[in-house]
């Protein structure tokens, strides 16, 4: 039974996204990619948030509390709930730059502005090394959730029918199939993580827990140090991300942007559920066989199989939404701003090219390099949160050149990237925090030469 309600669950994906092909069957590049800025507050919601409701979440969040507690649980939820208020006002301004330059990327947005191929090239290849494990991340997470039913399929069938499916989704109608599949995906979460949440709850995951194992030891100096250096990185960071930027570019004005983060806290209703989940996984002793695993291992204890098949399901489309998202993300930053010149339809059909050869590397990744993509992924919000000067730039016409504003950002990621390789924590300082106000140093020092030399010249020609 399981097994069936979740293939139905992948066909009501299906129809869904052929669904959202209707009236747009001929679409040109800024349909394909961001809607046409059309979208009104419930597809940009279900978009924008998207990440909240990930695989990743779902799986990854009672993984870290079964594993390690409370403090990973108030970090975690501090950035997010804060980057909600930092998008209230931010994302707006984003919107208005977008319809401005009439952006479509976040690269067109500094083309745009500052009138640099070179610093447009920096922003799609660090964006893009930001974004290259997101596609490996998911599948992994996908083939964790088949797992549970074991069917004994080659891992090579699974990871090939994911990509094969999220390809076809983007085929069909671009941005507008993940977003059309994203309202029944987080509908089917938040049922199932409450269902399964609920049921934890009464079977009395609270009552047996042993309280020294979740309290740990008291948290370090340089811990709490981290912490608060890294909730309000990643707070800003989440609103500049290459893939938020572009959902932002979908909605049909500011204010649907702004309202929608007004309601986006609402989305963090299913954490205690997880919690709930974690806690009676903990407390009843299952036999988890990894921490990823907790979240379907309690599911399949608690709940009716047709609960568990929906459940996966649900996952599943999490998975494949923000795969989907990824794709269409780095898509057009290569063939719209790494391929200059391509018409409106070969921009199209070089990020469907794209798009294609990022899905085969993310499935050879899976099977092959999963140790350099964990890596890859510890630099996402590291290298994300570097272009947070450059945007600010953007939005707010700060006077830097995109010299200043490229050299900030090669010595950010530098700092933020190989600090975290080599282990340094200065302080205990987030190396995003540092690698940013490095970044911020460079530019800034930059700016300041660059203005004394007009000065000085202005002054000679006077004289």
């Amino acid at each position: 039974m399981a097994s069936i309600i979740f293939f139905l669950v992948i066909l009501l994906s299906i129809m869904v996204a052929l669904f959202s092909r209707r009236g747009h069957g001929h679409q040109d590049s800024r349909d394909f990619f961001v809607a046409s800025g059309q979208f009104g507050g419930i597809l940009v919601f279900m978009l924008a948030v998207g990440e909240t409701y990930s695989i990743g979440s779902i799986m990854g969040f009672p993984s870290a509390a079964y594993s390690t507690g409370t403090s990973f649980i108030i970090w975690f939820l501090s950035y997010i709930v804060l980057a909600y208020p930092v998008g209230y006002f931010l994302n707006p301004l984003i919107w208005r730059a977008g319809r401005h330059y009439q952006a479509l990327t976040m690269a067109d947005l500094f083309r745009a502005r500052f009138g640099s191929r070179g610093l447009e090239r920096l922003v799609v290849l660090t964006a893009i090394l930001c974004l290259l494990p997101m596609g490996e991340l998911q599948i992994v997470g996908l083939l964790r959730i088949i797992d549970q039913f074991h069917w004994g399929l080659p891992e090579q069938w699974t990871t090939a029918a994911a990509a094969g499916l999220t390809f076809a989704w983007i085929m069909l109608s671009g941005i507008r199939a993940p977003a059309y599949v994203s309202v029944i995906k987080d509908s089917l979460v938040l049922m199932a993580v409450t269902v399964v949440g609920l049921a934890a709850l009464r079977a009395g995951g609270m009552a047996h827990l042993p309280p020294m194992a979740w309290t740990g030891q008291p948290v370090a100096l340089r811990d709490q140090v981290y912490a608060l250096s890294t909730i309000p990185l990643q707070a800003v960071a989440f609103c500049v991300a290459p893939q938020t930027v572009a959902f932002v570019f979908t909605a049909r004005s500011a204010r649907t942007v702004r309202r929608n983060q007004i309601v986006m806290p609402l989305y963090m209703v299913m954490f205690p559920f997880l919690y709930l989940v974690a806690l009676y996984a903990r407390s009843a002793g299952l036999p988890v066989p990894t921490p990823n695993a907790v979240f379907m291992v309690a599911a399949g204890a608690l709940v009716p199989d047709w609960m568990v098949g929906l459940a996966a399901g649900a996952c599943a489309l999490s998975g494949l939404v923000i795969l989907a998202g990824t794709c269409l993300a780095i898509g057009p930053l290569v063939s719209r701003n790494l391929l200059h010149g391509l018409s409106d339809s070969g921009q199209r059909r070089g990020a469907q090219a794209v798009i294609a050869l990022y899905l085969l590397f993310s499935i050879v990744a899976a099977g092959h390099l999963s140790g350099l993509m964990v890596t890859l992924t510890s630099f996402y919000y590291l290298g994300v949160s570097q272009f947070i000067p450059g945007i600010a730039a953007i939005l707010w016409r700060w006077p830097l050149s995109a010299w200043a504003l490229g050299a900030g950002l090669v010595v950010g990621d530098a700092v933020a990237m190989g600090g975290a390789l080599a282990g340094l924590q200065p302080a205990g300082l987030n190396t995003g925090m540092v690698g940013l106000v490095a970044n911020l140093l460079v530019a800034g020092a930059i700016a300041w030469m660059e203005r004394r030399k007009r000065v000085a010249g202005a002054a000679s020609g006077i004289v």
